[in-house]
């Protein structure tokens, strides 16, 4: 099916308004059709995003939890203090590393959607300037249209002129004919 753009150029790319430009490239960037997978992605960030706070929570909680084992360690130099230390070190690492990784999965996640969506808007005009030249365009052709209507008020005003004209001849016209008939009647009676 062809778009509105392709039946308007007439088969040429180089003839095309930038109107008619815009809407190729609008068309071709297929806004509707990407919806979906951008608010996919958008939830996605949002469910990370929720995650992610839980788990800022839970590490200040296990931060919380190292220092307090670093205290009883320093107060309590036992090897059965220092394995807790050293269990609550690691783990607490580990939580770390995994919300590392996890935001830094989140992070390539957003920034390669962001980099996919920016070059597809790149390569399309920017539509707040073609809407400001449609609506010159538009504004000009209602500029025509009003000097169009002006015109044909006058015409029609003239129309009525030579009809009023018309009819009063025609009026006339009957009269002569009256008169005529009259004068050619009353030389007929008359002179005959």
């Amino acid at each position: 099916m062809m778009s509105p753009s392709e039946s308007n150029s007439g088969g040429g790319g180089g003839d095309l308004t930038p109107l008619q430009s815009a809407l190729r490239s609008w068309s071709s960037f297929n806004l509707t059709d990407r919806r979906p997978h951008l608010d996919n992605t958008a939830q996605s960030l949002l469910d990370a995003k929720e995650t992610s706070l839980k788990a800022r929570k839970q590490l200040g909680e296990l931060t919380k939890n190292l220092k307090r084992a670093v205290k009883v360690a320093e107060n309590d130099i036992s090897k059965e203090s220092l394995n807790s230390l050293s269990l609550e070190v690691k783990g607490t690492v580990k939580r770390y590393q995994e919300e590392i990784d996890s935001l830094t999965r989140r992070c390539k996640s957003a920034e390669g959607s962001f980099v996919q969506l920016y070059h597809s808007l790149h390569e399309c005009p920017d539509p707040a300037l073609l809407l400001a030249e449609a609506l010159r365009f538009i504004e000009g052709r209602d500029g025509q249209l009003n000097n169009l209507l002006t015109a044909a008020e006058e015409l029609n005003s003239e129309i009525e002129a030579v009809r009023d004209e018309k009819e009063r001849l025609e009026v006339d016209l009957e009269e002569c004919r009256r008169e005529l008939n009259e004068a050619t009647k009353k030389n007929k009676d008359g002179g005959g």
